[in-house]
């Protein structure tokens, strides 16, 4: 895996056939909802996979995910799918409050961009329904943009992946296939 930013679009999401085998996780993409703030036309779970499994959490919390095309200005939607652009010659983080998400398989034309910035907490009983769940590596992925966001700590995908992987070998609710990383 490199250390770019996002995967390729091929190796965002689970195939539909195998979802039903992974449990609702962090960064799984949901459908639209309603907000105080309008209609959303997304959302990813921002919740931790490990706080999901407990009974008691009652209220989730999920990120806003926009249509790529959102934004009208072609440059600032290549900085977005990039997650990166260069600055007085040095390639730095772009949108860092963002996550760019490859087409989902009920929208495959259309790319999609998550904002850390704005936040819903929803009662886990009204839920929409999830269009496409992520794959383990671009969990790491969300992971580490995430960081990158709330702590403006920079980490390697392999670092984000040893913990992740340290996370699950020890999370006793662990449910579904793992990956090969974590074994």
């Amino acid at each position: 895996m490199s250390d770019a930013w996002y995967l390729p679009a091929e190796e965002y999401y689970i195939a539909a056939s195998e979802a039903d085998k992974y449990p609702l996780r962090q960064g799984d993409v949901l459908g639209g909802i309603d907000t105080p703030d309008g209609r959303w036309h997304a959302c990813q779970v921002l919740q931790p996979t490990c706080e999901l499994a407990k009974a008691s959490v009652s209220k989730i919390q999920v990120v806003r995910v926009r249509p790529l095309t959102d934004e009208p200005d072609p440059k600032a939607q290549a900085r977005l799918v990039a997650g990166s652009e260069e600055r007085d010659g040095q390639i730095r983080p772009a949108f860092a409050n963002t996550f760019f998400l490859a087409p989902v398989p009920q929208e495959p034309e259309a790319p999609l961009v998550a904002d850390f910035r704005e936040v819903c907490v929803l009662p886990r009983k009204k839920l929409p329904a999830r269009i496409a769940a992520i794959s383990h590596d671009c969990r790491v992925t969300f992971i580490r943009r995430y960081l990158l966001f709330r702590f403006r700590l920079h980490f390697s995908v392999e670092e984000v992946r040893a913990w992740e992987a340290a996370r699950i070998r020890s999370d006793p609710a662990f449910s579904g296939p793992r990956p090969a990383w974590a074994l």
